[in-house]
């Protein structure tokens, strides 16, 4: 029996000894997530407009084109129930707030809370960006545990590119997200009905996001702070395939808002003229010409109407 018990041990201990490697490089690499937490609360006296939303605004909007002290805390896929945690923890420790900039997407309003791609992120919102998110379970072992939170071939792959590079921090200091010419797509047009494809989740029901958003208004009117309800540049043939139902509900959602409040303004960039092809590196999101073009216009947006 002690022979048997010795075998079980000699098959776990490797496993326990990878297990407990990836948790120390979780645990003391900083990564992007820990890392703009960690660059927002070291401005909070400082900030005057933050930014809010998915990898649209994460790539499109740089904090470097505004006059007033902007940081970028929108992040890849980062959902609209994200957005309301975030703003509800660090709203009171920000005094000189006085801009919010909500980007919200084609998919924004009728994503569910625990889509696919929060099924793992959401993790890194609770262990690096000290937000509570309410459907992690007390019991659920990824909680506690880093290492458990992506497949074990996602957690190599970063711990080579860290290795590689020296760092996985994929933003600046300002929190706009780190790209280059590599990421530009030559066949935009193809590429455009492959993403509307993948973004069409075929539901009208808005009624949860529209109560966040209805929430993170209200919030923000507390503390007198203007919110910007943003959709951004989108290439043409995109927009073209989108349903032209949920594009109008989206619309009109934001539209009410913006009547409801007055401390809410509806500012639509989805079609706008300023913006050619090839402000996009893709279908969906911005080249970093492209977003000094967008960030541009959302400062002057915010001085001579807000």
């Amino acid at each position: 029996m002690r022979r048997f018990y010795l075998k079980i041990a000699l098959f776990l201990l490797p496993l326990f000894a990878v297990w407990f490697a990836l948790e120390f490089f979780y645990r003391q690499v900083p990564n992007t997530y820990s890392y703009k937490n960690e660059e927002l609360q070291k401005s909070y006296k400082e900030i005057e407009t933050i930014v809010f939303g998915d990898s649209h605004s994460f790539f499109g909007i740089n904090p470097l084109y505004f006059e007033s002290r902007t940081f970028n805390i929108s992040n890849i896929s980062q959902s609209l129930l994200l957005d309301e945690l975030l703003l509800a923890s660090h709203i009171d420790n920000i005094p000189l707030l006085k801009t919010v900039i909500l980007n919200v997407s084609y998919f924004t309003l009728s994503a569910k809370e625990d889509n696919i791609e929060n099924t793992w992120r959401k993790y890194f919102y609770h262990h690096n960006m000290e937000v509570t998110v309410p459907s992690i379970s007390i019991w659920n072992p990824k909680r506690y545990s880093m290492a458990l939170i992506q497949r074990f071939d996602k957690s190599l792959d970063l711990v080579s590119a860290y290795f590689q590079r020296g760092t996985i921090i994929t933003t600046k200091p300002s929190g706009f997200g780190m790209q280059d010419a590599s990421s530009i797509i030559c066949d935009k047009e193809a590429i455009s009905k492959v993403i509307a494809k993948k973004h069409e989740d075929y539901s009208l029901d808005f009624t949860s996001n529209i109560s966040r958003l209805d929430r993170m208004v209200k919030l923000c009117k507390q503390y007198g702070i203007d919110v910007v309800l943003l959709e951004m540049p989108v290439h043409p043939a995109y927009y073209k395939v989108l349903n032209p139902r949920k594009k109008l509900k989206i619309k009109t959602t934001l539209g009410q808002l913006s009547k409801k409040y007055d401390n809410a303004f509806y500012l639509d960039l989805s079609t706008n003229s300023l913006f050619d092809k090839n402000d996009l590196r893709d279908a969906d999101h911005l080249t970093n010409a492209g977003a000094q073009k967008c960030s541009e216009l959302l400062n002057t947006y915010i001085k001579n109407t807000l």
